[in-house]
């Protein structure tokens, strides 16, 4: 069945002679990479200047992901003041994240424009992500159902993987460290003339990480390891500049030691409690200029899982879970002058079988329209949209949102405003899992906005921004102790804002700081939403001259309320270092130590987290 869909989406991308539009920010020649400015891609799926986005958008480069010398997307994100992620244990274990107060079920993780997650649960769990292959990761805040659809009410998280260039590299690296950890993993990327202004480029990743870990119970005393391996592609053909295809793949299987839970206790060493895991991405994407002011994009994607729970010794801990998503889009854009209109269609089927629980698929369609104008020389952008949904069981849902940018160039100060609804429609346990799904469900709907202010002082030696934000959540989808099944009953309000602050005192140092405060709690109880601290502070200052590159964090976390324990959870502070030293052109040192203090905290309660840590490796490059 995979292979015959894959076979259909890539004869049909080549028939239609497309090229991929997202995800690059070069211009590619044989031998060449011609720099482009700063472009985003996710906030509104065309490419832009960062400095056009009326959305509160965040840009993780290459360059920041290899300062911080981390191995899984986790660590990568974590550090962000604006980001929560919840880990069950350590490396490789269960890890979700909350973006601007949202649930995990509530912002959307896509890779390459991709959306990916679990239909059956309507969440990710992106332990297993590995960032050998990423070029960048695009955060956008706030709702975004009118470009994404469903779960897109909290915001967006994009990672665009690295694509080939110029002559063909070979990459390999390997490194080690605290809890028998060991990892490398080897890629080789270029690009190639075939034929007249016809250009090949590609890149394959390969990946082996292991590590005896933690234990995943806090009071245990039994490690939990984790082993992944990963293989990613990325392969694009450009016969010319109007038009060419893009070939993207992504898998890994991952397994993992787990802890049990017993009943008065909490969790416990479970000596024989394993997980396995089979995550698989298949994506085509291209474009094509019927003129030169109109370009198409076709996007045809499959995404599988398949999950083993294993326990002899506790029958309730055994399942088999297979999910599957599979999407349709086709996109237009029109680039008229002042103006950029982008609208399109999608089909999404989701399925999931739960063996022994639930076998169940479901589909949906949606329309899309967006628009950008710019005037008075290009200082004042509005930009707006609305979508339209067909749920196959949850009904229709029209969304729309509205945003501004106001920029006095000259003074480099820059306004924004956005006003934004979201939805999300139930996930298949929500509707159909035995003795809890309820067909019945409605989507979760929310509305929000969002103010900000921008600075630049100094010739951009000082940057400073600062974001208020609201949401308020109605027809929350909740266990109802009444009825025994999920209900819409659930409301919350949350509010907050962000400070961020970049200096850059000599041209070897940088200083950045940023916090986020948030106010979430269930509208109709006042308590505090779960898992969500009022308060988030990162630190970091990075020295780079010439072959060596330093980077010390500081990462603090309020105390918050865990659901799940019944208690709140103690803050906490962390104090990380990493360094880089280029010891030739072909051979760079990098090294780390995390929790430099040997912190004691919890991310979910019950769950450990690892005490001080030191990893360290090498990199040859040819």
């Amino acid at each position: 069945m995979l292979k015959s869909i894959f076979s259909s989406f890539l004869v049909l991308t080549l028939l239609s002679n497309l090229t991929f539009a997202q995800g690059t920010s070069t211009r590619k020649t044989h031998d060449v990479v011609e720099t482009l400015p700063e472009i985003v891609i996710t906030a509104t799926r065309v490419e832009e200047a960062l400095k056009d986005i009326t959305q509160g958008v965040k840009v993780i480069t290459r360059s920041d992901i290899e300062k911080k010398g981390v191995e899984f997307i986790t660590d990568i994100l974590r550090s962000q003041a604006d980001l929560g992620i919840v880990q069950n244990g350590g490396v490789g274990k269960n890890a979700t994240l909350f973006l601007r107060g949202g649930s995990p079920n509530q912002t959307v993780f896509m890779i390459d424009g991709v959306k990916v997650k679990s239909p059956a649960t309507g969440s990710l769990d992106i332990s297993g992500i590995i960032v050998d292959d990423i070029e960048r990761i695009e955060i956008i805040k706030g709702p975004q159902s009118t470009l994404y659809g469903s779960d897109a009410m909290g915001g967006v998280i994009n990672i665009i993987m690295k694509r080939g260039s110029g002559m063909p590299k070979l990459s390999i690296s390997a490194e080690g460290g605290s809890f028998s950890t060991f990892k490398t993993d080897a890629s080789i990327s270029g690009s190639k003339d075939i034929s007249a202004g016809s250009i090949l480029d590609y890149r394959f990743t390969a990946t082996y990480f292991d590590t005896d870990g933690i234990s995943s119970a806090k009071s245990g005393t039994e490690n939990d390891g984790y082993t992944n391996k990963s293989f990613s592609t990325k392969i694009g053909i450009t016969p010319s500049e109007k038009s060419g295809v893009e070939l993207s793949m992504r898998y890994y299987e991952d397994f993992s030691k787990l802890d049990g839970f017993q009943f008065g206790v909490g969790l416990v060493d479970d000596l024989n409690f394993v997980q396995r895991g089979k995550h698989f991405l298949i994506s085509t994407k291209g474009n094509y200029f019927l003129q030169d002011y109109y370009e198409q994009i076709l996007t045809l994607s499959n995404i599988s899982d398949n999950l083993k729970f294993e326990d002899p010794d506790t029958p309730s801990n055994n399942a088999t879970i297979d999910t599957m998503m599979q999407t349709i889009d086709w996109q237009h854009n029109l680039y008229l002058k002042g103006i950029t209109l982008t609208a399109g269609a999608e089909y999404r089927r989701e399925s999931a079988e739960d063996k022994g629980n639930l076998h169940k698929n479901i589909n949906n369609r949606a329309i899309y329209l967006n628009g950008k104008v710019k005037v008075f020389q290009d200082s004042l952008i509005f930009n707006a949209g609305m979508r339209y949904d067909d749920h196959e069981i949850a009904g229709s849902k029209i969304t729309y949102r509205t945003g501004v940018l106001y920029n006095l160039i000259p003074s480099g100060l820059r306004f924004r405003a956005n006003y934004a609804t979201g939805f999300r429609a139930p996930s298949l346990n929500e509707l159909y899992y035995p003795f809890f799904g309820n067909p019945n469900l409605k989507p979760e709907k929310s509305e929000g906005y969002d103010v900000g202010i921008e600075k630049d002082f100094y010739g951009k030696k000082l940057q400073a921004s600062a974001t208020y934000f609201t949401q308020e959540y109605t027809d929350l989808i909740e266990y109802d102790f009444s009825t025994f099944t999920a209900m819409n009953i659930g409301k919350a309000d949350i509010k907050g804002f962000d400070l961020d602050i970049k200096i850059r005192p000599v041209d070897y140092i940088m200083l950045k700081t940023a916090y986020t405060n948030l106010y979430a709690i269930e509208r109709d109880t006042y308590k505090q939403l779960t898992r969500r601290p009022k308060d988030k502070v990162n630190v970091s200052i990075e020295y780079e001259l010439q072959k060596l590159k330093l980077l010390g964090e500081y990462l603090y976390v309020s105390e918050r309320f865990d659901s799940a324990v019944n208690r709140n959870l103690s803050s906490y502070s962390l104090v990380n270092l990493k360094g880089r030293f280029v010891i030739s052109k072909n051979f760079t040192f990098f090294a780390r130590v995390d929790n430099l203090f040997n912190e004691n905290y919890e991310e979910a309660g019950g769950y450990g987290t690892a005490g001080v840590s030191a990893f360290g490796g090498i990199r040859v490059e040819f």
